[in-house]
C-alpha cells in the first residue's frame, strides 16, 4: 500500500484539463463580450483546471444573474419613486456594470491562485486571445439574436 503525497490546494485537472486558459481571458471577455460568455468561461475554466475553489467560483457566477436582476429592479423602482430622475437613470445604470465587473474580478481572483498552481505543476495551458477577438466582433451580433432587442436581457446578458 502506498500513499501518494497531495497538496490540498494543488489543481486536479478534468478530462477538459487541455483547454484551460489564463483567468485574465475570460475576464477581459466578461469586459468587452459580456457576461453571456465570460461568466460560462469562468466556470468552464474552472472545471477544466481542477480548481480547489471552484465551488465558490461556481455560486459567485451563479450570483451573478440574481444579483444583476436585483439591482435592474431596484434601479427601476428608483426611478418610479422619483429618487432618481430619468436623466439620472443611465447614470445609475452603469451600477450594473459595475457589479457584473466586481463579480468577474472576484471569479479572477480566486482562479488565478488556482491556474498559477496548475501551471507551475505543468498544466496545459491554451491561449484565450482568439475566442476573445471573436466575442469583440461577433459578441453584438450574439447580444442582439439572444435579446432581441429587449432593454432588460441586454442588462442582464451585455
Amino acid at each position: 500500500m502506498s500513499t501518494t503525497y497531495r497538496i490540498q490546494d494543488e489543481p486536479r485537472p478534468g478530462a477538459m484539463g487541455h483547454l484551460v486558459v489564463n483567468p485574465v481571458f475570460p475576464l477581459l471577455s466578461l469586459m468587452v463580450g459580456g457576461a453571456w460568455l465570460g461568466i460560462p468561461w469562468f466556470i468552464f475554466n474552472s472545471f477544466a483546471m481542477g480548481s480547489s475553489t471552484r465551488r465558490k467560483e461556481t455560486v459567485l457566477a451563479v450570483l451573478l444573474v440574481p444579483g444583476t436582476l436585483l439591482l435592474f429592479i431596484l434601479l427601476g423602482t428608483l426611478v418610479k419613486l422619483d429618487v432618481l430622475t430619468p436623466t439620472s437613470g443611465p447614470y445609475a445604470g452603469v451600477s450594473l456594470t459595475v457589479w457584473k465587473l466586481a463579480v468577474g474580478y472576484a471569479l479572477f481572483n480566486l482562479q488565478q491562485r488556482n491556474f498559477a498552481l496548475h501551471e507551475y505543476y505543468g498544466g496545459v495551458v491554451r491561449n484565450g486571445a482568439l475566442v476573445l477577438v471573436a466575442s469583440i466582433f461577433i459578441g453584438p451580433r450574439i447580444i442582439m439574436t439572444l435579446t432581441g432587442g429587449n432593454r432588460f436581457l441586454l442588462a442582464l446578458l451585455g
